[in-house]
């Protein structure tokens, strides 16, 4: 007589040992998924933006500028006069990506984006003009009969080459809701596109705007009469 399970138990074994087996693997592919893939994300964030960044404009496998010890895997702080918001940047590499110190050689503003779902770092500048950056200064303001002319000159160059030293400003008053100003060099022509553009021979008697020309550095502030606000 054999000692075993009975025949008819013999088949209701076999399932439930191919379900204990099945259960285990699945268990086990489990266990080992989140030993692999929970670990790795618990490390901390990715390297450092800046890194991205530099690996991006010059090629993978460069290693980029390291953080001040005690911010590890963050951006240097800036000094107060580059504390610029990221949407009022102008960028001062626009021609190739520089590091840090050719950055600040240029007199300009290193501060890398800053990691958060809030920040865009799309199209924000690392390296841009601090508000302090040598400009234009306006000079020889004279009234026109369309409105106003006036003189921009710089003084000091900047790295960008031939640097034009004297420009000239046109502004002109067209109507009560129309303003059209240009900055042209004065010594050389050049080729303007060809739009149409209406043409005013004289200035509008009365503006719902108003016009402000900043001396030193040069810049130009257009105002809404009725709440003051900057258009």
């Amino acid at each position: 007589m054999d000692g075993g399970w009975p025949l008819c138990c013999r088949p209701l074994l076999r399932v439930c040992a191919l379900v204990f087996l099945a259960t285990a693997t699945l268990l086990g592919h489990v266990l080992l998924h989140d030993l692999l893939v929970v670990p790795r994300e618990q490390r901390g964030p990715s390297p450092a933006p800046e890194g991205l960044y530099r690996a991006h404009q010059q090629g993978a496998g460069q290693r980029g500028p390291q953080a001040t010890p005690g911010h590890r895997g963050s951006p240097r702080a800036a000094p107060p006069q580059c504390d610029v918001p990221p949407n009022s940047r102008f960028d001062c590499a626009p021609d190739t990506a520089i590091t840090r110190e050719q950055c600040e050689a240029r007199g300009c503003c290193y501060v890398p984006a800053r990691r958060g779902p809030r920040v865009p770092r799309m199209g924000q500048p690392w390296c841009f003009f601090p508000p302090s950056y040598p400009s234009y200064k306006l000079g020889n303001l004279t009234t026109t009969d369309t409105g106003y002319t006036a003189t921009l000159t710089r003084t000091a160059p900047t790295f960008f080459p031939k640097d034009i030293l004297t420009l000239r400003l046109d502004v002109l008053l067209e109507t009560e809701s129309r303003l059209h100003f240009t900055i042209k060099d004065p010594a050389n022509r050049r080729y303007e596109v060809p739009l149409e553009t209406p043409r005013v021979r004289g200035r509008a008697p009365s503006t719902l705007y108003s016009v402000e020309l900043l001396e030193e550095p040069f810049g130009v502030v257009l105002r809404r009469k009725l709440d003051g606000r900057v258009l």
